[in-house]
Formats: C-alpha cells, sequence, structure tokens
C-alpha cells in the first residue's frame, strides 16, 4: 500500500508527516515528517503507518541512555573501550597519555557519561576497537567509528605509505600482498631503507 498523501498531518508515534517528498526505488511515498524533539526525517509512509518507525532516531537514542544507565554496562566490552579512551585522554600515568592527552586529543564532554557514549556509537562488534578517522582530532561521534585492527593499522601515525613500481599503498597492505612481515617493514622503514629495497629484501 502506498499510503499517500491522506496521511499528512497525521501523528504516527512521533512523527508527524508534512510534506509529500516523492517514491522511494521500491515505489513508496516518502514524505518530511516532523519529530516531537524538533528534528525533521523523511519516511516513508509505510513505515510510520506500519510502526516500524516512530521517530527521527531521538526515541532509540532514548532508549539506549536509559538502558545503559540503568544497568551502568560495568564489564562490557563497550564500557572497557570508553574507561580505555577517558584513560588515555586525561591519566598523566597511563602509558598511552603520552600520545593522546598530551599530544592535546580530547573527548566530547557529553561522552563523560557512558550512557550517551554508548547511544551515540552503540555496542562494540566483536574484534573491533575505537578508531578516530582524523587522527589529529578528538574522540567525538563525528570523528570516530569502530574498526578491526586491520583497519586501525592503516590509520596509525606510525603507518605509512609507501611506493613501488607505480604502485602506493600502506605498509599494512604491503605487508599481506607481499607476505612480509609488518614488523619487519616497519624497521626497515624506521632504518631509512628505500620503497624498493623495502619491498624486496
Amino acid at each position: 500500500m502506498a499510503y499517500k498523501k491522506e496521511i499528512i498531518g497525521n501523528i504516527y508515534g512521533r512523527l508527524m508527516p508534512i510534506l509529500e517528498c516523492g517514491k522511494n526505488s521500491s515505489g513508496q511515498y516518502r514524505y518530511l515528517s516532523v519529530c516531537e524533539c524538533g528534528e525533521s526525517k523523511v519516511v516513508t509512509g509505510s513505515s510510520m503507518v506500519q510502526g516500524s518507525v516512530l521517530s527521527c532516531g531521538c526515541l532509540k537514542r532514548e532508549m539506549m541512555i536509559a538502558k545503559n544507565t540503568k544497568h551502568n554496562g560495568c564489564g562490557t566490552s563497550t564500557y572497557e573501550t570508553w574507561q580505555g579512551m577517558k584513560s588515555r585522554c586525561t591519566n598523566q600515568n597511563q602509558s598511552a597519555y603520552l600520545n593522546y592527552g598530551a599530544r592535546g586529543i580530547t573527548f566530547d564532554p557529553t561522552w563523560a557519561d557512558f550512557a550517551v557514549f554508548a547511544a551515540d556509537m552503540g555496542e562494540r562488534p566483536d574484534g573491533c576497537t575505537l578508531e578516530r578517522i582524523d587522527n589529529d582530532k578528538g574522540y567525538s561521534k563525528d570523528n570516530c567509528k569502530w574498526a578491526t585492527a586491520a583497519e586501525q593499522s592503516r590509520n596509525t601515525r606510525q603507518n605509512v605509505n609507501l611506493t613501488f613500481n607505480g604502485k602506493t599503498q600502506c605498509m599494512t597492505d604491503w605487508a599481506k600482498e607481499l607476505s612480509i612481515p609488518y614488523p619487519t617493514i616497519q624497521d626497515r622503514v624506521r632504518k631509512g631503507w628505500s620503497a624498493e629495497k623495502t619491498l624486496t629484501r
């Protein structure tokens, strides 16, 4: 069912559709909808009528905050990641502080509350860690993502790009392609070896 203009002005959860915005690729009518919180979102009529979308996203966020406030998240991998992030930025006795807090790396003040951090980032996927997209910026919702170890290694300040035979890629990818241990490549680069010598010896 298309759920066309007759739904405009009705309330569905926290949303009220106010303007038709055409159809999506599946032929469903889309509507600009205003949420109780003041935000707006384009939603299909069917998702509102059927109850699969009830807000702009604020309801899910509130539920996540409530869940983590109640249980505090203690003992979970997400909580441990959050604690580690704070410690790297603020604890001068932490071994990693030199590369974080001492460099001016901070975290969003709202993330001092674990419930807000968990609501913004969601639960940590297995095998992933918290990565800053831009290593020169701090921890925030806009600059962080859950990343695998391989993804993290490509984004470290220690990793560099090497050009060999007209191809440029990071040390991690060269190690994988040429079956050379990453620490070996890293050590050769630190010694000042050329890319050719590093990747052919």
